[in-house]
């Protein structure tokens, strides 16, 4: 069974990159600031399971998978037991074609978590009402090209996909923080900002920013205070959850106890307490019928 434990902040957008290094620099920023979990996102276009290219005579058709796997299993083994590292795959699409084709690769269920960043209103719709994935995102500079509305949001958020909202793009750019910020408060009028996940998208240490700055800056997003909070722990355990439920095809069961090891029960001792609550459930009146039947003398009691 596997058990998914996220504790305390979280930033599942932490660009990936030919340089290892600044990956690393930039988690170790993260954990210092006060994150405890993380996401590198790797991203890919879906052009790359296009197949209009002519092919030579006698050339055999091309095989394997176009999705390259996961490569940050070195840092995940370096920062293990101090900040959870997850992988993530963000994809842009544009047709039903490639959000099929995206499915059906091996590589693609590698990851943690599955994003997909719609290019038109087609494949928007797409993900909102049929497509297996995880988060819904687009491009900061560019979005325009997808006009978001009330009843393909409310769609998504039924069927538990969450929306992301990065702020560091905002923070940089003053084109994509007019845009990020309109975006922002559309999610806030069509659904309340329901499923709201905030994270960085830094591709560099300086990028970050603390998690109560973060908290600060996701009410100029249009979130409330409690919104903005939930967007950096509880959405993205939410996020998690609903991942880990795609990649097993598995329902995900949420238990929310602490158990002591060293007050386990034996096996014996487990199946005597099971036969004591079958007698404690049994009712009063009918439990001292049957021990008055077998024993015809009543107790004796001494005054």
């Amino acid at each position: 069974m596997k058990v998914i434990s996220v504790r305390g902040f979280c930033d599942f957008n932490v660009a990936n990159g030919e340089n290892k290094t600044l990956v690393k620099d930039t988690c170790q920023a993260l954990l210092d600031l006060g994150y405890r979990a993380v996401a590198i996102n790797s991203i890919c276009s879906g052009s790359v399971f296009d197949s209009k290219k002519k092919k030579k005579k006698g050339e055999l058709p091309e095989k394997g998978d176009m999705i390259p796997p996961p490569s940050n299993q070195g840092i995940i083994r370096e920062f293990e037991g101090k900040l959870d590292i997850f992988e993530r795959l963000t994809v842009s699409l544009s047709s039903q074609l490639e959000a099929h084709k995206l499915n059906q690769s091996a590589n693609a269920k590698m990851y943690n978590i599955l994003a997909v960043i719609p290019t038109n209103q087609v494949a928007f719709q797409y993900a909102c009402s049929a497509m297996d994935v995880d988060l819904i995102t687009f491009d900061p500079d560019d979005t325009g090209l997808v006009r978001c509305n009330r009843k393909m949001y409310n769609l998504a958020v039924d069927r538990g996909l969450s929306f992301e909202i990065m702020y560091t793009p905002a923070v940089r750019d003053s084109t994509a923080r007019k845009n990020i910020i309109q975006l922002a408060h559309l999610y806030h009028g069509f659904g309340k900002s329901k499923n709201i996940v905030i994270s960085s998208g830094a591709a560099s240490p300086f990028h970050v920013r603390g998690p109560y700055d973060v908290i600060n800056l996701g009410l100029l997003f249009g979130l409330s205070e409690e919104q903005s909070k939930g967007a950096i722990t509880t959405a993205c355990r939410f996020l998690l959850i609903k991942a880990a439920g795609r990649r097993l095809g598995k329902t995900i069961v949420i238990a929310n106890k602490d158990i002591n090891e060293h007050n386990e029960l034996d096996k014996d001792d487990t199946l005597e307490n099971d036969e004591v609550d079958q007698e404690l459930e049994q009712p009063v009146q009918k439990k001292f019928r049957q021990d008055s039947s077998e024993n015809s003398i009543a107790p004796r009691i001494d005054t």
